[in-house]
C-alpha cells in the first residue's frame, strides 16, 4: 500500500509543481504577457527548457499516479489520468506554434492535438469519478469541474485578448481538481498492519 500512496503523492507533486512553476515562469520570462500568451508558448526560444521540462516532470508524475488511481479509484478514471499525463508529457515534446501564426509547423499541430487530448480527457476523468465513494459533495465538484473545463477552454481559444488568463482559469480548475481526487484516495487506501 505504501507504494500506492507513494504514486498518488506523484500525482499531486505532478499538478501541484506544473501550476506553480508555470505561475513563476510568468513572473520571471522577458517578452512574455500570460494574459495573452498560451502556457505552451513558454516552451518557444530562449529559456524555454523551463516550460519543456515542466511538462515531461508533472506528465510524468500524473502517468505514474494512474497506475494507484486505477487501483483505488477505478480502471476507467485510472486510464484517462493516464492518457492525460501522457498526453501532458507530450506537449513538452512537440513545441506549440507562437499564436498567431501565419504558418503552423507540424509539431505545432501535434501540440494542438495533444493539447485537445489533454483537456478531453480530464474532463472524462472528472465525470467518471463522480461514481467514486460519491457523497453529494464530491459528486456535484466531479460534474461542475468536468463540465467548467472544456467551456473554459473554448473560451480560452475564442477571445484572443485575454487567451492566457481564461487558460491559465482552465488549468488551475482541472489541476486542483486532479490533485483533490490524489489527496482523497490517498485517504482511502487500508492502513498498513502493525
Amino acid at each position: 500500500m505504501s507504494r500506492l500512496r507513494g504514486l498518488l503523492w506523484c500525482g499531486i507533486a505532478g499538478a501541484v509543481s506544473f501550476v506553480a512553476v508555470f505561475l513563476i515562469n510568468d513572473a520571471v520570462r522577458p517578452n512574455y504577457e500570460p494574459v495573452r500568451d498560451f502556457v505552451s508558448e513558454a516552451a518557444i526560444g530562449q529559456g524555454g527548457w523551463v516550460q519543456i521540462a515542466n511538462f515531461l516532470v508533472a506528465g510524468s508524475l500524473i502517468a505514474a499516479s494512474s497506475i494507484a488511481l486505477s487501483r483505488r479509484v477505478g480502471g476507467g478514471v485510472g486510464r484517462l489520468v493516464g492518457i492525460f499525463g501522457v498526453g501532458l508529457a507530450a506537449a513538452g515534446v512537440f513545441v506549440s506554434d507562437p499564436a498567431p501564426h501565419d504558418h503552423a509547423t507540424w509539431h505545432g499541430i501535434v501540440h494542438i492535438v495533444v493539447t485537445i487530448l489533454v483537456f478531453a480527457s480530464l474532463s472524462l476523468a472528472c465525470f467518471a469519478a463522480a461514481r467514486w465513494l460519491p457523497t453529494a459533495g464530491w459528486r456535484w465538484y466531479c460534474l461542475v469541474t468536468g463540465a467548467a473545463v472544456p467551456i473554459l477552454f473554448v473560451t480560452a481559444g475564442a477571445v484572443s485578448s485575454t487567451t492566457g488568463l481564461w487558460q491559465r482559469l482552465t488549468i488551475v480548475v482541472g489541476w486542483s481538481w486532479l490533485a483533490v481526487l490524489e489527496l482523497r484516495a490517498t485517504r482511502f487506501l487500508p492502513r498498513p498492519a502493525k
